[in-house]
């Protein structure tokens, strides 16, 4: 009797303490995923600040240097960034301020790295690694 009592306590206290794990557990995750933030160009004083608006992802350009004038600041750059968990990239398209639109995938190097993946037409293949600013 008294084992069956310890079991049924045992057993509440493992209810009531798996969902506030597996909360936690998850905003570890997204940290650790998240992309949100301001980044810099590789050779470049071009910078972008990534953020997301309801379940996708934008980057705006947020600096740019001045022999770069066709970049404006505030130009959205990065859009309809969708996460995919299984292959742990997002995947959008690329709208560059001269009107060229390509697909992109953004993979999480590191906490502080941000590889950029552009592809247009099976031809143009580029890649970037970004820095996060802190």
């Amino acid at each position: 009797m008294i084992m069956k009592n310890i079991v049924q306590i045992n057993r509440k206290i493992f209810l009531l303490l798996m969902p506030i794990a597996l909360v936690l557990l998850s905003f570890q995750y997204q940290k650790t995923n998240d992309i949100t933030g301001k980044w810099a160009f590789p050779d470049s004083p071009r910078e972008i600040e990534i953020y997301k608006q309801s379940d996708k992802y934008y980057a705006k350009i947020i600096k740019v240097s001045g022999k770069d004038e066709k970049e404006k600041v505030g130009h959205i750059m990065l859009k309809d960034l969708v996460y995919y968990q299984t292959d742990k990239k997002y995947t959008g398209e690329v709208n560059s301020p001269s009107g060229m639109t390509a697909s992109c995938e953004l993979v999480l190097l590191d906490e502080n790295k941000l590889q950029i993946n552009l592809k247009k037409f099976f031809i143009i293949n580029k890649s970037y690694t970004l820095t996060r600013i802190k």
